[in-house]
């Protein structure tokens, strides 16, 4: 029900553009007001003058709505303007008017933010945006968390922080004076203003009179309506995996109505309370609501007032006012036309809820969806190659990066998929820096991403030529740091030629707990530039089929602790080039099936440290071509049959019967002490002589 004046009346809504010296009339307007959202003021306007465009969009603009004891404001941009036609001397224009923030949804960006909270990002995004900071303020009770990662992905700045907002429960609204309007932000009925001058409106609905003077309630309705009670959100953290992450929330009415959401966007338990107590809050905000109309031109979205002489008495209370929709009309401003019976009407549209509810904008504004994968840099420190956290975690470039610098601030960590993970096994590839790798987001969102894989590209092409070696099959490594060497483990897959390469940079180590079997169906060849060592701890076979050759350019050591035994199928030759010592600590023994020969070039000495004994079972013979000579304290020789002792014409026999025959050309036997001859039998000297001390 619009309030009228009487016809002829003078204007009561004004209207400029600051700045200029057109003079305008307001024909009629709508003015949409609603909590976190950017108002829209659309208007009519007659002027006698031809006004040019470019000399008003873009421009700041003023309408006051003229009041008895308070006037209404409305200040912004002009971002269209239409010529519409003319009437007699009138040139008629249409004109919509928006705020600086409505400016925010003609740029759009891809974009990273790091260690920000959502109040540092709005600020950034705002100032950028040309929105000093005397037109916006924050009115906040709970200071919002850091995010260490949060990407705006192709979206308007409007629309980014729009989201950002609703997420964390934080509403605004503007604050409108004569030369400017200032974006107020909130999240508590703290930042809920009172409407300018008095307070209280009077409930009217059958309103007499209808004089604009008098800002009544000719339309008041009150609803109460079924919500879900209970919010329940859950979230995981890679680094406390076997941490619960369940958050729940419900009120006291409805809360078998529950909503259920994954992923709840939080990491720890304190942050995922309080974002769903917000989720609740948002559920709860209109569960009491109040809708209708009134004539007070001071209504405006996040400003309170209170109801008053309502019949229904609980209903006379405070409202915060979410939306208003104002609407007027002033056809004098068409003098010619402007005395038929008409006059200056205005009236609006308000929703509110009671002051004592905590506003939660509905999360309206939808977060960006990564279609699919992207691929990126890996980056890192200047002059580092690899660069990583105790996760395995590596940082990237995005190709719609602008800002990145391409070093380790340019993203978040991002976990790296490996083609097996687990707890103390698993396998750990790390991209290096300067690697192109493919980056996936989970549930596709931009704050969420990982790498899962690698790609070859221009500037690092494959390992080996391609499809020349189209057959070969690899992992290859790099030495580190800013080194040409590799490791590598390679697969030749041609027929006839297939193989398997392993090549180590330095050092290869093995390790088997149990058996280890090497089967070589041909040769096998082994080569070691420096020392090698084996170590055994039990038993060790070794078996060659046909021929061993062992050659040792120095020394050769063998030690062994118990037994050893050769044995040799056929001959054995031992060839010496100097000389051969032998030392047992036991006993010794030589078998010879056969013949043994030992000849000794130079000089042989045998020392026994305790008896000797010598066991031949046919001939001996032993012949000196030098001089031989015996030394012992007794020598005692036994033949079974005889002993002969020859030299030349000499010898000596001494036969088994007891017999002993001396023969020679002289024999002489000389004593110096005692010599005695005695025989049992007979003794007999037989000479040509024969003399006795003579």
């Amino acid at each position: 029900m619009p309030l009228s004046t009487e016809p002829g009346h003078e204007a009561r809504f004004l209207f400029e553009v600051i700045g200029t010296s057109y003079e305008t009339r307001v024909l009629n307007f709508t003015l949409y007001e609603s909590l976190s959202s950017p108002f829209e003021l659309n208007i009519s306007l007659v002027s006698e003058d031809e006004i040019k465009f470019e000399e008003v969009v873009g421009k700041e603009a003023l309408l006051t709505l003229l009041g008895e004891e308070n006037d209404r404001y409305c200040h912004g941009i002009i971002n269209k303007f239409i010529f519409t036609g003319s009437r007699d001397r009138f040139y008629l224009y249409q004109a919509r008017v928006v705020p600086s923030l409505w400016f925010l949804s003609l740029e759009r960006d891809c974009r990273i933010f790091q260690d920000k909270n959502v109040e540092e990002i709005v600020k950034q995004v705002l100032q950028e945006g040309g929105i000093t900071s005397d037109r916006f303020d924050f009115r906040l009770q709970n200071p919002t968390p850091k995010r260490d990662y949060c990407v705006q992905y192709r979206e308007t700045d409007l629309n980014f922080i729009s989201r950002l907002l609703e997420e964390e429960g934080i509403f605004y609204f503007f604050e409108h004076s004569r030369d400017k309007h200032v974006l107020i932000f909130g999240d508590s009925p703290i930042a809920y203003q009172s409407i300018q001058g008095t307070l209280e409106i009077t409930y009217n609905p059958k309103p007499m009179g209808m004089v604009p003077q008098e800002e009544f309630i000719f339309e008041f309705n009150f609803s109460k309506r079924v919500y879900s009670g209970k919010i329940t959100q859950r979230d995981f953290n890679f680094e406390k995996p076997s941490l619960d992450l369940k958050s729940e929330e419900k009120d006291q009415y409805y809360d078998k109505l529950e909503i259920y959401d994954y992923p709840g966007r939080y990491l720890d338990q304190d942050r995922g309370k309080k974002l769903t107590q917000i989720r609740l809050q948002e559920s709860m905000t209109f569960r009491e609501k109040a809708e209708g109309q009134s004539s007070c031109i001071r209504f405006t979205p996040g400003f309170k007032f209170k109801l008053k002489d309502h019949e229904w008495d609980t209903l006379n209370q405070e409202y915060l006012l979410v939306e208003v929709i104002h609407q007027g009309t002033q056809p004098q401003s068409l003098e010619e036309r402007g005395g038929e019976g008409r006059g200056t009407t205005y009236s609006n549209d308000f929703v509110g809820i009671p002051a004592s509810v905590i506003f939660r904008p509905e999360r309206k504004t939808p977060k960006p969806i990564v279609e699919g994968m992207q691929t990126a840099w890996v980056t890192g420190p200047k002059g580092e190659e690899i660069y990583t956290d105790e996760y395995g975690r590596v940082k990237v470039q995005f190709h719609w990066d602008r800002e990145g610098k391409k070093d380790e601030k340019t993203t978040c960590w991002l976990r790296v998929a490996q083609f097996w993970a687990g707890k103390g096994w698993g396998t750990v590839f790390l991209p290096r820096v300067g690697d192109e790798v493919l980056v996936d987001f989970l549930e596709g969102d931009p704050d969420k991403p990982i790498v899962v894989g690698s790609f070859y590209n221009e500037d690092a092409k494959p390992l080996y030529k391609l499809p020349d070696e189209k057959t070969k099959s690899t992992i290859k490594t790099k030495s580190y740091p800013n080194d040409p060497g590799f490791n590598e483990i390679r697969f030749e897959d041609k027929k006839g030629k297939e193989e398997i390469f392993i090549h180590a940079e330095k050092d290869m180590n093995e390790r088997i707990k149990n058996n280890h079997t090497i089967m070589v169906g041909h040769d096998q060849i082994i080569s070691v530039r420096n020392d090698r060592s084996k170590k055994v701890e039990k038993n060790q076979e070794e078996i060659v089929g046909v021929n061993k050759t062992i050659q040792v350019g120095g020394n050769h050591s063998e030690k062994i602790n118990g037994n050893m035994i050769l044995t040799i199928g056929l001959n054995s030759a031992e060839t010496i080039g100097v000389a051969k010592e032998l030392t047992i600590g036991g006993f010794y023994q030589v078998s010879v099936g056969g013949i043994y020969n030992q000849t000794v070039v130079g000089a042989k000495t045998l020392e026994i440290g305790g008896a000797l004994g010598l066991v031949v079972g046919l001939s001996k013979t032993e012949k000196v071509v030098g001089k031989s000579q015996f030394q012992a304290q007794e020598i005692e020789i036994e033949a079974a049959k005889k002993i002969t002792l020859r030299c030349g014409l000499a010898s000596i026999e001494l036969q088994s019967n007891g017999n002993i025959e001396i023969n020679g050309k002289d024999i002489t036997v000389t004593g110096t002490g005692k010599t005695e001859i005695e025989t049992g039998q007979i003794l007999r000297l037989r000479g040509a002589q024969t003399r006795i001390n003579c």
